[in-house]
């Protein structure tokens, strides 16, 4: 008869990693909705250009100033990416919270577009701002996400069990 071993506390415990990173995302994405926080940059050092400042050279308010046209247009991108960005937040805490919890092996793979989408969104982040903080959020960010994989590995995977 084969013994399953009891999980430990932090393989047990390790979705809730995942499901904080992707609550992170939600109140990241939310600000989309209101556009005047894009002249608030996290993670930016005092004095660094926003990507609003970067991409346009003004920050939102002299954009709305100067070009009410262009500010409207891009308060629509602005709202349809904190849209995507909230669904996919919540569906990632939802993913972490049941499948994840549970040890489905498909939510472990699905979870690895969580350090991924990190990784290219902070990339993106650092051509448009040249802000080498945003380097150092990206790698704290992933490494709390690879221990959320990581850490309960044994439970997606559990290997070979030798016969007794």
């Amino acid at each position: 008869m084969e013994t399953i071993r009891p999980a430990k506390a932090y393989e047990k415990h390790a979705w809730l990693i995942l499901f904080l990173i992707w609550a992170i995302h939600l109140v990241l994405s939310a600000r989309d909705f209101v556009p005047s926080l894009q002249d608030v940059c996290l993670g930016c050092p005092p004095g660094a250009l926003t990507t609003i400042q970067a991409s346009t050279g003004m920050t939102w308010s002299q954009l709305l100033a100067s070009d009410p046209k262009f500010a409207t247009y891009l308060t629509t991108i602005l709202v349809d990416d904190g849209i995507s960005g909230v669904g996919l937040a919540v569906f990632g805490m939802t993913v972490s919270f049941t499948s994840y919890r549970k040890g489905a092996k498909w939510a472990w793979y699905l979870s690895w577009s969580n350090p991924i989408g990190i990784l290219t969104a902070q990339l993106n982040m650092y051509a448009l701002t040249g802000s080498t903080l945003v380097i150092a959020l990206a790698a704290v960010l992933i490494g709390a996400c690879l221990l959320g994989l990581f850490l309960p590995y044994r439970q997606f995977f559990p290997g070979k069990r030798p016969a007794s």
